[in-house]
């Protein structure tokens, strides 16, 4: 009876039957770090190659026998995309189109979260729903609808048309995890402000407001990364070169019978660097407000 014996925690009491669970223990966690590892390669290896050849000559890419790493490094292939190309022009595009649909999606939905999260009015539990069944529908269910909405709207070929599209489809998610982050603050701060005889809108921008910011920045680039990325809607919206954004452009450097993968690979390191950077900076923010936001909701 004593060496089957558990402690209040579950681990057993005897000296034999202790080591024989930490043995599983550690082959258990043990099993579980050596699956992570494995995932992250998997995951991280096309990363990887995209970044090994875009530093290598146009010969080792069609090399027979292939290196991950360059044999000889060189920066030809960022030269030849950014200055023998408009990839810049590219660039300029999606970075005006991400900063303007962020903006719009995180103004928007800063406000709409805080007054579902605090404003008693009927349905906002049901309006709080009808944002998650909005993530729902695949994009490509709405392209023809407002394919014919932006003609008729003349915003074809124009980039007003992405940033409102962007804003409207980063929304939902937007106003969901800040509505969650909010309803972490406590409400005495706000009633405190009250009685000092500050408004709803002085006590949002002056207290509620820098509280959120780790809930901000997790919005913010989630908004970022999907205008950032995104391609069908600037595929189908857009119709002249100087238009283009970054994936429209790269996409444009499939020629009719040749791929130009030494452009291609040094394009994608360019879209790939200010994510990531941006991401590195930003990562013990992002991480605190998507787990604030999840704590309600």
């Amino acid at each position: 009876m004593t060496d089957t014996a558990l402690n209040p925690g579950g681990a057993p009491r005897s000296e034999a039957a202790m080591n024989a669970w930490r043995s599983r223990e550690f082959l258990m966690r043990l099993g579980l770090y050596l699956f992570l590892s494995a995932l992250t390669i998997v995951m991280l290896f096309p990363i990887l190659w995209m970044a090994s050849s875009s530093f290598k000559p146009q010969s080792e890419l069609f090399a027979r026998d292939m290196t991950l790493l360059p044999v000889k490094w060189t920066l030809d292939s960022y030269i030849a995309v950014w200055q023998g190309t408009s990839f810049p022009s590219y660039f300029l595009n999606s970075f005006k189109i991400a900063v303007a649909s962020t903006a719009l999606s995180v103004i928007v939905g800063m406000y709409a979260a805080y007054a579902i999260a605090r404003i008693k009015f009927r349905g906002r539990y049901a309006f709080g729903m009808l944002l998650l069944i909005a993530q729902m529908f695949p994009q490509i269910m709405l392209v023809i609808p407002l394919f014919i909405v932006v003609q008729k709207a003349g915003l074809l070929n124009t980039h007003v048309a992405l940033i409102v599209c962007y804003a409207a489809f980063a929304l939902p998610f937007t106003v969901w995890m800040m509505r969650g982050f909010f309803e972490t603050i406590p409400e005495e701060l706000e009633d405190a402000a009250a009685v000092d005889g500050a408004g709803i809108l002085k006590t949002f921008h002056k207290i509620i407001l820098p509280l959120a910011g780790p809930g901000l920045a997790a919005v913010t680039i989630f908004a970022f990364i999907r205008s950032w990325n995104e391609f069908l809607f600037a595929l189908v919206f857009l119709q002249s070169r100087t238009m283009f954004t970054m994936p429209i452009g790269l996409a444009s450097f499939q020629e009719e019978y040749t791929f130009r993968w030494d452009l291609i690979m040094a394009g994608a390191g360019i879209i790939t660097l200010p994510i990531l950077f941006f991401f590195l900076l930003m990562q013990k923010f992002i991480v605190a407000g998507l787990l604030g936001g999840a704590v309600k909701g």
